[in-house]
């Protein structure tokens, strides 16, 4: 499917949950959706319109589902090209959480290398261009450059996972980049360049649960199946442009772990 089609089937589906919510609004009632608050609000508030309204819903939109839905594509794709990472990551869950042990978060701290290896999966899938529009409020420079207020602003999220010299060699997989050299502690300094959500205060409403999602998404898939390529199917990380980067589609085999 075309990146085009793909955007407008995604936006007049927004469009219709979005009248489809509107019709049961009643300036007498206490709104029951978000939509109708945002709606009730726009009564009194001029700088606020539809537009915005549908922006909004595309917000959580993908802050809820497409984004997380996408880096586990990625994630199945990039464990298949790299066995060797996934036994590593296996091995680390069969020993904290067991072959029939409930992931939680919980266990993330006694988990580092399966945490490192979900960070360096986001960074390497990288899979959102651009972060939300800023605005600055005020003059300000950065370095040498001068910035005038009510400049829109974007950060290049792709271009500091990607090209940050802090992730040297940024085209290859590699979870250790995130560890320091005893396997356990984590590297500071990627850690704190980490930005697969968003750059700034403003951050991604839906970075909280799509952090619980990966986890746990991601150990109970290796804690039960081991991810392997098809055969004749060599795996094409290429990606496909769009509101995010997503992957080819491409056979994968899931085989059932008896352990």
């Amino acid at each position: 499917m075309g990146k085009n089609l793909m955007e407008e089937q995604t936006w007049r589906l927004i469009k219709e949950d979005v009248e489809r919510a509107l019709k049961s609004y009643s300036p007498d009632q206490e709104p029951e959706y978000l939509v109708q608050a945002y709606y009730q609000k726009m009564q009194s508030n001029p700088n606020l319109d539809h537009d915005n309204l549908l922006s909004i819903c595309m917000d959580f939109f993908l802050a809820g589902m497409e984004t997380t839905t996408t880096t586990l594509r990625w994630s199945t794709l990039i464990l298949a090209k790299h066995p060797e990472v996934q036994e590593k990551i296996r091995k680390e869950i069969l020993s904290v959480i067991g072959a029939n042990g409930i992931p939680r978060t919980s266990y993330k701290p006694r988990m580092p290398y399966t945490c490192a290896a979900i960070m360096e999966l986001q960074r390497f899938a990288n899979i959102i261009p651009a972060n939300a529009v800023h605005r600055t409020v005020r003059d300000t420079s950065v370095g040498e450059y001068r910035i005038p207020a009510d400049t829109l602003v974007f950060g290049a999220i792709h271009q500091v996972l990607a090209h940050s010299p802090v992730y040297k060699d940024g085209h290859e997989f590699r979870p250790e980049r995130f560890l320091m050299e005893d396997g356990i502690t984590a590297n500071k300094e990627a850690v704190e360049q980490f930005c697969p959500f968003s750059i700034g205060k403003s951050q991604c409403a839906g970075e909280a649960l799509a952090r619980v999602e990966l986890f746990v998404g991601l150990v109970t898939l290796l804690q039960h199946y081991k991810i392997e390529r098809a055969k004749a199917h060599p795996i094409d990380l290429e990606s496909i442009s769009g509101i995010v980067l997503s992957p080819k589609e491409q056979p994968l085999r899931l085989v059932p772990l008896t352990l």
